[in-house]
């Protein structure tokens, strides 16, 4: 799907035309949500128990947190405020060249998915604002070590000097060792660092979110990506998305890496295509704005 030249130029057709908010579009997409979602993002003390019971969230297997978990946790969620525009930055090759980053960085509220890097060469392009950063613990397992090591955590650290406000991790993903290193990292964060709070992401919520695009055909795990997005459409009045591109070519057949601070193999664990085909069909319909070209 969309991965040929031909598709790509059935793509760019769509970018021809300025982008238009839909209002009665986006109120019916958060409308439908609220049916399903009534939970929030993160945890904290306010919608967790002492001792509370959790799935994973790839499914198979559960987790009971203690009192040491719940005092870890933050006291609310951000997302209890509405913010009038938001930027959801991914990691996107297209983002190469693309001068965007003081636009991301004019949007009230800023999430950017999986910690990438931001400071130096990447400002100009990604710009360098934050408020959310999603951190997958694979990135902390395969570029940090899992932070065993003193010298590991000391790089962590400086890695995470580059963001302000929430580091959001998915603590209930898969098994009782994330768990553990969630516990691990959010010990080290509130030792060394001021500028961010590490929260926990809600497995409950997560679950929710999936279960509606179940019902819209995405039957693979939701990247963070589109997970986030479909997150924010409760808590943004405007959504604008920036390096959300699944394919090897841009809309003008120039080479795009998988990532643009690097390139790599691109996973087939997620349904980047069909994502991008729902996220491309609600910027159809005004919901939200794919940024795909310079700017």
């Amino acid at each position: 799907m969309w991965m040929s030249n031909e598709s790509n130029r059935d793509v760019s057709s769509i970018f021809r035309n300025p982008w238009k908010q839909n209002v009665s579009n986006l109120e019916k997409m958060r409308s439908d949500l609220k049916e399903i979602v009534h939970t929030e993002l993160f945890l904290n003390r306010r919608n967790v128990k002492k001792s509370q019971k959790f799935k994973y969230m790839i499914p198979g297997g559960s987790l009971t947190t203690n009192l040491r978990f719940y005092k870890l946790m933050q006291e609310y969620s951000p997302e209890q405020t509405v913010y009038k525009r938001c930027s959801i930055v991914g990691n996107g090759g297209i983002l190469n060249g693309s001068k965007c980053g003081s636009e991301i960085d004019k949007a009230d509220f800023v999430i950017r998915c999986n910690a990438p890097p931001i400071i130096g060469q990447f400002i100009e392009d990604a710009g360098v604002k934050s408020n959310i950063t999603t951190l997958n613990p694979s990135i902390v397992i395969k570029r940090f070590g899992s932070l065993r090591t003193g010298s590991q955590q000391s790089k962590f650290i400086n890695k995470m000097k580059e963001y302000n406000n929430y580091i959001w991790f998915p603590s209930f993903s898969s098994g009782l060792g994330i768990y553990n290193l969630a516990i691990k990292v959010n010990n080290l964060l509130n030792g060394k660092l001021k500028s961010i709070k590490f929260v926990h992401g809600n497995p409950n919520h997560f679950h929710e979110i999936r279960s509606y695009w179940l019902n819209k055909g995405l039957k693979n795990m939701l990247s963070t990506g589109i997970y986030i997005t479909t997150s924010s459409l409760l808590f943004c009045d405007e959504i604008h998305l920036y390096g959300f591109w699944p394919f090897s070519t841009d809309i003008h057949n120039r080479p795009a890496a998988y990532h643009y601070y690097e390139d790599m193999k691109r996973t087939t664990y997620h349904a980047f295509n069909q994502e991008f085909d729902e996220l491309l069909n609600l910027h159809i319909n005004g919901v939200l704005q794919l940024h795909v070209k310079d700017c």
